[in-house]
């Protein structure tokens, strides 16, 4: 799967060692992945060789925004330093709640003839104007003859914050070779080899990607403005805890008590299940035949106590924190990683990029 947001750079993904670098810009961390494309018994297939993060300083990036550049490019050169990273070649994660993926058929046209008739569609399409976004279309399904057209996704994103977060990253040395969504990331390292519809739930910091999918071809795309740091920031208000107390109460008793902490954090949740529902209402109302099956959770504040439990009684179906890790055939080819970091669900976004470069 190679979904992703062309219009920046068109330079060779691949690094002169055979690595792939993912790099993901968080609220609260960089992160990168490193894995090598190869085969294994005739099919594509990767391997990891490094894993890194480093820390952001509080406002650095907003909502998916690049707001304090310098930080920002100070962290990448902090993390490429303490992770030993020579490459330089990077695919970048870009994700804001202005992001518009939507289903469109164009006209079975050549490359260039079709990319010159996307701004007259999408125009029709999205409400960011075009000359201030960022288009693409990923095709996923054969030409229909009868109509002649491509079924697959429209994909706009707002301009200024992705060549914001583009340079940021070339202040730190190093040449952005593709620009990817966030939310295709998740999903391209999380989804399961499940023949059937999942919803893929990556719960950031501050936003929250809601991908639902079937076969990994992606049918909803939302993201939305709630996140894993809205739930301390608040449950430390109303209950009069310091951020870190919150912090750490959500982390290690979340909604599995009867007790204040669980109550007021379901009831911070509010607003967040309601997003999800109509996420899902929206989806079978398109395909009542096709029930999602499945809820599978990522990102940072995936692990929160009794979160997924609570999805699966609310949806009456599976659902559980899946490992970004779980499509990597050898995962730690190298010594230089660490075993335990790639399976937490925060490193989803990395790899997944990188996945999809190597792919």
């Amino acid at each position: 799967m190679k979904h992703r947001v062309n219009g920046i750079n068109r330079v060779g993904l691949v690094n002169s060692d055979g690595h792939v670098i993912g790099l993901d810009i968080g609220a609260t961390a960089v992160r990168a992945a490193v894995l090598a494309p190869g085969t294994h018994e005739g099919r594509p297939s990767v391997t990891v060789h490094g894993l890194g993060s480093a820390p952001l300083p509080p406002g650095a990036v907003t909502l998916g925004a690049v707001t304090n550049p310098l930080a920002v490019t100070t962290a990448i050169k902090e993390m490429w330093h303490a992770h030993k990273l020579n490459d330089r070649k990077v695919v970048l994660g870009i994700t804001s709640q202005q992001v518009v993926v939507r289903d469109l058929s164009m006209p079975d046209l050549p490359v260039a003839e079709l990319r010159a008739a996307l701004p007259y569609q999408a125009r029709e399409v999205i409400a960011i104007p075009v000359d201030q976004a960022l288009i693409d279309f990923c095709p996923v399904g054969p030409a229909d003859p009868g109509t002649n057209t491509v079924p697959g996704l429209l994909i706009a994103a707002p301009r200024k914050p992705v060549l914001a977060a583009v340079d940021a990253v070339e202040r730190a040395g190093l040449q952005v070779a593709r620009v990817d969504l966030a939310a295709f990331a998740a999903l391209r390292s999380t989804a399961s080899g499940y023949q059937g519809v999942e919803m893929i739930i990556d719960v950031g910091a501050q936003l929250t990607s809601l991908i639902i999918h079937a076969d990994g071809t992606p049918k909803v795309v939302r993201i939305v403005g709630h996140g894993s740091e809205e739930i301390t920031e608040r449950l430390a208000d109303r209950i009069g805890l310091s951020v870190e107390e919150a912090e750490e109460a959500k982390r290690t008793v979340g909604i599995t008590a009867d007790d204040e902490v669980s109550r007021v954090i379901r009831d911070i949740l509010r607003p967040w299940y309601s997003e999800i529902r109509g996420s899902v209402h929206f989806y079978t109302t398109g395909a009542p035949g096709a029930p999602i099956e499945r809820i599978g959770l990522t990102g940072g504040g995936a692990g929160m106590p009794g979160l997924a439990q609570s999805l699966a009684d609310q949806h009456g179906i599976p659902s559980g924190v899946v490992t970004p890790m779980q499509h990597i055939r050898n995962r730690y080819s190298s010594k230089d990683v660490d075993p335990g970091a790639g399976e937490l669900s925060a490193t989803a976004v990395s790899v997944g990029l990188a996945m999809g470069a190597a792919a």
